[in-house]
């Protein structure tokens, strides 16, 4: 009897990682650089409020959407990658869509926005605050799954480069936060980070074997 070929992918899932780790790389520079103010911009989430809230908006959109795509590794059952992943996604939207608060009482969020927040009782700026540090949780876990599944597979070097990256967000960003007068440069450390973890995980080059089991 003739073995079945194994599918193809009709998404590729290396060219995902890679655009996510594109984009979160480029997000802190495009937007310093096509505010319109860089002195005034002290977060990367106060680029909302100028020339370049499109980059803003549809970058983090873009990487949330292309996270919930991302079913992490059990082809079987749905594993705890793939629930942050959801996550993640939900929390990258509401970072984008409800603004911090701007540079002056002239920067008041759209009517829908202010709507919905009204509807669940909290302001914008606190969905957006809150949303932004359970993203960076959901991001720092998942480059830590990526280790423990990195090391399963044989690949240590992999594994603790994953693990590194993981420690280096989490330590980055509170040690930047008690000693930055800004969150700019904390967010920076933190997509910097995560930027090239993804990076990493699409550019490798798979082991196949027989041409049935693809490599992480």
């Amino acid at each position: 009897m003739q073995e079945k070929a194994p599918a193809i992918r009709q998404i590729n899932h290396k060219m995902m990682r890679v655009i996510v780790g594109v984009t979160a790389l480029l997000l802190s520079p495009a937007v310093w650089l096509l505010s319109g103010d860089i002195k005034e911009l002290t977060s990367i989430s106060i680029s909302y409020w100028t020339d370049s809230r499109d980059i803003f908006v549809g970058s983090l959109i873009a990487v949330g959407f292309f996270l919930s795509a991302y079913n992490g590794a059990n082809e079987e059952k749905r594993d705890r990658e793939y629930y942050l992943s959801k996550m993640a996604c939900v929390f990258a939207i509401c970072v984008a869509l409800f603004p911090t608060k701007g540079f002056s009482e002239l920067d008041i969020p759209a009517k829908w926005v202010r709507a919905i927040a009204e509807t669940i009782g909290l302001e914008p700026q606190f969905i957006h605050i809150v949303s932004a540090g359970l993203l960076f949780a959901c991001l720092i876990a998942l480059m830590w799954f990526f280790s423990i599944r990195a090391m399963k597979k044989g690949k240590p070097h992999r594994a603790y480069f994953y693990r590194t990256v993981s420690i280096l967000m989490g330590g980055g960003i509170i040690g930047l936060s008690l000693i930055s007068d800004t969150v700019f440069w904390v967010e920076v450390w933190g997509l910097t980070l995560f930027g090239l973890g993804w990076l990493v995980a699409g550019s490798y080059k798979s082991e196949n074997h027989n041409n049935m089991v693809s490599d992480k």
